[in-house]
Formats: structure tokens, C-alpha cells, sequence
């Protein structure tokens, strides 16, 4: 295992366990159950007053670290800065994310900026990143409400979208939060439209030297693709432990419905995992999709939850 980040033991020592996901979210229900005696209710909270509760002062200024927020020590307290310019939920989520670094010590000391993407666990500040979006999680779709909706609504596409809308979230962080508490075996991969690392090596070399005769391969056609994904222990230990980044799916069934009608779909795939190959039940989401990552014919991103049969 490696080396973990000094903030990160102690909180484990503080909640006595030597899993650092548990100690987090352990830690994020016990401040949830404080703020829910001063600010009684049902979900969405309002994630803002809970950031004030923790002493957080919002602030008016954009981030001057991050894409979507960060936290800073100025004039003796500490500011909350939030791209408001990002969709809402996406702000709900980040101001999550800052409130789950306020569950660490030191927190009030140094700029603390939300990193949003190509995380390192073995990096010691990453961790810190990684387990905040374990606290945003819990304040965001909170037990054990999140728990009875699932059960009313099922594992489905079309659920993913009912969860989401109910708290407030994104379909991403929903389906995030889905993987983690379901008990039967459950993966997710976010993908999109995009060309394999050798192709994108390939494409560059051409764009900047001559070539003497025509490539008769022609220019390589993006494919639906893995940019990373998500297990819970049942699907690794029962079909997997690694779906394979960059790997391509199928662009057909419910995956290519979904990313040109913009509608969730469910339905039944054969997939190739790498390590593991067959038929799999599928739900496909469409996610949002910046206007460089648009595939064929105005495909979108898609993110799929893959059960095996």
C-alpha cells in the first residue's frame, strides 16, 4: 500500500479504522448528523450552509487555483471560492468537495484547490482529493435516503436519471454513488468519443511533417472509449479487478442509442474487458459532453453500468 498522507492517518486514527475510505465517510456522516439537528429536512441540503456551518466564508471571487473551487486562508478566515459559471450540480458537488477538506487537519492553512481529473492514489496529495469526493458523496446524496430511493427505483438507466434529479447531482456522481452501495456486482465505465494513444501519436506525426504518398489507411475514426472506470468489490472479485483504460466498446446497442438520442438506454451486450469477455445486462447514460469530445454524427459521451448475467 502506499505511503499515505499524514492528514489522511490521522483521521483514521481519529475514527479508528485502518480503511481510509471508511474513515472519511464515517467522519462526513457524523458532521451530516450534526448539521441535520440545527437544519432539520429531506435531501438535496442545501451544501452552502453546510459549508458555512464548518466555518466556511463564501466568497464572491472565481477560483484563482482550480477550474471549479478551492478553499483559502484570508484575513483570518478561511473563503470559499466557486466557479459559478459550472452547471449547478457540479457546484453542488465541489462545494462538497471543500467541505470534505475541513474533515482534515490543517485545512485552514494553505490553499486547498479540487483537482478534477488524473489523480495518483500512490500521490499523497491526491489522496486527499480522492477522499474528499468520498466526503461530497456522502453530503450529497446522504443515508439513508439515497438507499430507499435506489430500492424504489432500481438499477436502470432511466433510475440514474430519477436519483439525480431527486439529489441534485450529476448523472456521473450519481452513478459514482450507486457503485459504491449496491450490493450485487456493479461496474461503471465513463467513455468517450475518441481515438486510441497510438492513433493520436500517429495524427500528431502527420500534422507536422509532409508525407510522400497517401496514408491508404485514411484518417482513423474515433471510437467509443474508456477515459476510466469504477467497480465494487462484488464485480471485482466475481468478473474482474481492471477494466482497461482507453479500450474501445462496441458502437451499437444501447451504448450508441444512448449517445445519439441523448436518452438513457438499457439493454444486453457482449463485451471484451481484457481480462474477462461475455454477456453483460448494460445501462447507458448520456453524459455531458464538451464540444471537442462530440463523436460521429453528434454522438456524446456515455457512461455505462455493466452487471454481469
Amino acid at each position: 500500500m502506499p505511503q499515505l498522507h499524514p492528514h489522511v492517518r490521522a483521521v483514521m486514527q481519529e475514527m479508528q479504522t485502518d480503511d481510509p475510505v471508511a474513515a472519511v465517510r464515517a467522519k462526513a456522516r457524523a458532521l451530516m448528523g450534526q448539521f441535520l439537528e440545527y437544519f432539520p429536512g429531506e435531501p438535496p441540503f442545501d451544501v452552502e450552509a453546510l459549508a458555512s456551518f464548518r466555518g466556511l466564508k463564501p466568497s464572491q471571487d472565481s477560483p484563482r487555483h482550480s477550474p471549479d473551487s478551492e478553499i483559502a486562508p484570508e484575513n483570518g478566515q478561511v473563503v470559499l471560492r466557486v466557479n459559478r459559471d459550472r452547471p449547478l450540480v457540479r457546484q453542488r458537488f465541489s462545494i462538497g468537495h471543500e467541505v470534505g477538506h475541513t474533515l482534515f487537519p490543517e485545512f485552514q492553512l494553505a490553499v486547498r484547490c479540487r483537482k478534477a481529473s488524473d489523480r495518483d492514489w500512490a500521490d499523497p496529495s491526491d489522496q486527499l482529493e480522492s477522499l474528499c469526493d468520498v466526503a461530497a458523496s456522502e453530503f450529497l446524496f446522504p443515508s439513508p435516503w439515497f438507499e430507499g430511493e435506489l430500492r424504489r427505483v432500481g438499477v436502470s438507466a432511466t433510475g440514474v436519471g430519477e436519483l439525480a434529479a431527486r439529489f441534485s447531482a450529476s448523472p456521473e456522481a450519481t452513478i459514482r454513488r450507486l457503485v459504491d452501495v449496491e450490493q450485487e456486482p456493479l461496474a461503471a465505465m465513463f467513455c468517450s468519443w475518441k481515438l486510441k494513444p497510438t492513433e493520436i501519436r500517429r495524427v500528431s506525426a502527420d500534422r507536422h511533417q509532409s508525407r510522400m504518398f497517401e496514408d491508404p489507411g485514411g484518417t482513423p475514426t474515433p471510437k467509443l472509449r474508456v477515459d476510466y472506470s469504477i467497480a465494487n468489490e462484488e464485480f471485482r472479485v466475481k468478473c474482474c479487478a481492471h477494466l482497461p483504460r482507453d479500450k474501445s466498446l462496441p458502437s451499437d446497442g444501447p451504448l450508441l442509442d444512448a449517445a445519439t438520442t441523448q436518452e438513457p438506454h438499457d439493454g444486453f451486450m457482449w463485451l471484451d474487458l481484457g481480462s474477462v469477455a461475455g454477456k453483460f445486462r448494460v445501462h447507458a447514460i448520456p453524459i455531458f459532453t464538451e464540444g471537442d469530445r462530440v463523436g460521429p454524427n453528434g454522438a456524446v459521451s456515455v457512461a455505462v453500468l455493466i452487471r454481469p448475467t
